[in-house]
């Protein structure tokens, strides 16, 4: 089964993969969980949780010429379609941090059809295609997928087992608040990193209010903790996982289109 990985600048993404990107987080994403209705009236819970191409462009995109789309497409029989399949992308913005740059992933979807095949490291690994990622030196996300994490910290040669806590409950607040990202900037920081009185489990967590079923990702960390290779804390009702990595600058790499058989 042969993947190709593409990488696209944010001014060169066309309406049609938009639409395919907000299609693909439709069908894979997830399902609302039982708070779904404190969002709106329109969230509902056991729904899956559903994607515009308006929307995408408003969260992942709102900066173009900061931002940077990777692809990862299913090459599929020539008789039954003449065109790969869409099967992954991740969407990932920088800005300034002080004299620190920040890459950031905005969002990261993977069809369940290829999950646990590399494809979310490999979606990562690719943005160090994209020349100005090579001067990144701080990365992050926020995700209620440990899966997530766990490529971001491979993207940073790190350890989930063992974090760097203090580097996060020192710079987090500035990366949030420093970020061009509307979400970002009125996140709240949740967890014994950010709070004296916390006593649910929270280690270094966002609350987002978003309200989707944790269902398959406590499933995910039950596994990442029972191999000892988990310290970012437990997951509560709408709130994801803060991971932030510190990481040295690399060399892009070249060429831009990379192929990957696993």
């Amino acid at each position: 089964m042969l993947h190709s990985f593409r990488i696209t600048v944010g001014n060169n993404v066309s309406d049609d993969t938009l639409k395919a990107c907000a299609d693909l987080f439709s069908s894979n994403y997830g399902i609302w969980g039982d708070k779904a209705s404190k969002i709106s009236t329109f969230t509902k819970a056991g729904q899956k949780v559903k994607m515009t191409s308006a929307r995408l462009r408003a969260q992942c995109l709102s900066h173009p010429e900061n931002t940077v789309l990777v692809t990862c497409h299913l090459q599929v029989d020539p008789l039954e379609s003449e065109r790969p399949k869409l099967c992954g992308h991740a969407f990932a913005s920088m800005w300034d941090y002080g004299e620190n740059k920040i890459g950031w992933v905005t969002q990261l979807v993977v069809d369940e059809a290829v999950r646990q095949r590399y494809v979310a490291t490999q979606l990562l690994q690719t943005l160090k295609v994209h020349a100005p990622f090579s001067r990144i030196n701080i990365v992050g996300l926020v995700s209620s997928h440990p899966a997530a994490c766990n490529a971001l910290a491979k993207y940073a040669a790190a350890d989930l087992k063992d974090v760097d806590l203090d580097f996060i409950r020192v710079h987090a607040k500035g990366i949030l608040q420093s970020s061009p990202i509307s979400y970002l900037n009125d996140a709240q920081l949740k967890g014994v990193l950010f709070e004296d009185n916390c006593d649910n489990g929270s280690i270094s967590s966002v609350f987002t209010k978003f309200y989707v079923d944790h269902t398959e990702p406590l499933k995910v960390l039950a596994h990442y903790k029972n191999k000892g290779q988990w310290c970012l804390g437990e997951l509560a009702d709408g709130h994801e996982f803060l991971a932030i990595f510190p990481i040295t600058p690399v060399s892009p790499i070249s060429p831009i289109r990379l192929h990957n058989s696993k």
